[in-house]
């Protein structure tokens, strides 16, 4: 009975480990030893046969779950393509290593396809889509399709990045042409200016002294002014003089008739007295000798009064001519006067014309020194604007250069409109420079 007892407390014992085994708080169960009794016997065969496939068991397990708990802790460490090898005889065990395994393998896939689409935007190309279809749902579809939809939008910034570059590029392109056009104009036009501006200068110099030269005619006019006047007088006091002397001539050539009768009434009378000396005879010789001289000076007088009287007639006669002359250059003094006092208002005229053109000239020649030196202001800004829009259109064409890089949908679609219009406009202004 004692020995029984002993199996008894054993079994007890073995019982205690093996639910304590079971419980998990311990991790290894000894075995039954030095069993007396047979039915007892049997029963430790019966407990060892269940013990020991429990032990295989549990030890299958542990390792299955050991397994589990090292893939889920590299799973939860990001490590995705570490599987489950161990099998298990438990179906529900099975079934979760093939969860398990699962959900790895399309995690590891899921994220092997994000990495290789991440590396492909890395590289810019954006063709390719993730498949979100290895997720029916949750966050990892989320996942999925929030990176499809940043796809998507940069897909969609690419596009207008490339259309706005590409526009950019032909924008500028034609801002550096116009700068160009711009610069060269600008130069062209500050050199016909300067040349202008020398032109004026010029014509304000000859202007001028066209001014002073009017100034000196003015001068010179009223000198002229002032002696044809003095001439005038002089042309009165001569046609003064020679009416006198007409008159003075007339008075004189009454003198000579007065004398030629004398001379023909002192002729009769002589005549008249030799006529009685010859009557009185020999007492008469002495009065007709007398007579006969004062005949003959009174033909002398009277061929002298002629002679007089013909020299009057040629005085009176140029009398006359230098009188009618002397009203004709009267009147043509008066006519000079007048035309001088027409040249000489006609000069004032030009005068102050020319003095007014010489201020305009100045003020023109001022205008245009200013206009001058913002025109070459003008050329140093054009050729600046020159330089900018070089430097901005090598920016842009890098800028298209790296958008056009990238690897999109719809990007050989990619059109801009040109106006056609503007280059033939700018052809023409080459042509014509």
């Amino acid at each position: 009975m004692l020995g029984k007892s002993k199996d008894i407390e054993k079994i007890e014992g073995f019982l205690d480990n093996f639910e304590k085994y079971l419980e998990n708080d311990i991790n290894s169960l000894d075995e039954l030893s030095n069993i007396k009794s047979a039915k007892l016997k049997k029963i430790e065969e019966k407990i060892l046969n269940i013990s020991n496939k429990l032990r295989k068991k549990k030890n299958e397990d542990l390792k299955v779950y050991g397994e589990i708990m090292l893939t889920c802790e590299k799973l939860s460490d990001g490590i995705t393509n570490d599987f489950i090898v161990f099998e298990s005889s438990d179906p529900k065990i099975s079934y979760l290593i093939k969860t398990i395994n699962n959900m790895g393998k399309k995690l590891d896939i899921s994220i092997n396809e994000v990495i290789q689409r991440l590396q492909e935007y890395k590289d810019k190309n954006y063709l390719n889509k993730l498949d979100i279809e290895l997720f029916r749902a949750g966050k990892l579809r989320e996942l999925l399709e929030g990176i499809n939809s940043l796809r998507d939008s940069i897909t969609q910034n690419l596009q207008k990045s490339v259309r706005e570059s590409m526009i950019l590029e032909y924008e500028s392109e034609n801002l550096r042409n116009e700068a160009e056009l711009l610069a060269n104009s600008s130069m062209k036009q500050a050199a016909t200016i300067e040349e202008a501006s020398a032109s004026i200068e010029e014509i304000t110099v000859n202007i001028t002294e066209n001014r002073k030269d009017t100034d000196e005619m003015t001068k010179i006019f009223n000198m002229l002014e002032k002696n044809s006047n003095n001439s005038k007088s002089y042309s009165v006091n001569t046609l003064t003089s020679m009416e006198d002397i007409q008159d003075a001539v007339k008075k004189a050539n009454e003198s000579i008739s007065a004398i030629s009768d004398i001379a023909f009434q002192t002729n009769i009378l002589s005549l008249n007295a030799a006529v009685e000396a010859a009557t009185a005879g020999e007492a008469g010789k002495g009065f007709a000798v007398v007579a006969q001289e004062v005949r003959n000076l009174a033909n002398r007088s009277a061929s002298t009064a002629k002679n007089i009287q013909s020299l009057m007639d040629i005085l009176k006669e140029k009398t006359e001519e230098g009188t009618n002359t002397t009203h004709l250059m009267n009147k043509e003094y008066e006519n000079l006067s007048k035309n001088i006092d027409s040249a000489s208002n006609l000069i004032i005229k030009i005068n102050n014309a020319t003095h007014e053109q010489e201020e305009a000239l100045i003020q023109i020649n001022n205008a245009v020194s200013q206009i001058d030196t913002l025109t070459q202001q003008n050329a140093q800004v054009a050729n600046e604007v020159k330089l900018i829009a070089t430097q901005s259109n090598n920016i842009a064409t890098k800028a298209s250069n790296t958008a056009k890089s990238a690897e999109f949908e719809g990007k050989n679609k990619i059109k801009i409109r040109k106006r056609e219009n503007q280059n033939n406009y700018q052809g023409q202004d080459r042509r014509k420079n």
